[in-house]
């Protein structure tokens, strides 16, 4: 198998601080040529809240709690 590259997704959103430090980590890794933030916007904050309401709804609906 060959990859051309890779889209990494962390848990949580970073800061400024730590967003710089992480890219500056991955300039390090041998072969890499190019790291691009994405930002994050008030659409993914509403997926979140949208995705722990399903969750939630659903853990509800198995333990019979609605």
């Amino acid at each position: 198998m060959s990859v051309k590259g890779l889209v990494v997704h962390f848990r949580r959103d970073l800061d400024d601080h730590e967003a710089e430090r992480t890219i500056e980590a991955l300039m390090m890794v041998k072969g890499v040529i190019k790291v691009s933030p994405i930002g994050a916007g008030y659409e993914e904050d509403l997926n979140r809240e949208r995705v722990r309401r399903e969750l939630l709804d659903k853990t509800r609906a198995l333990l019979g709690e609605e």
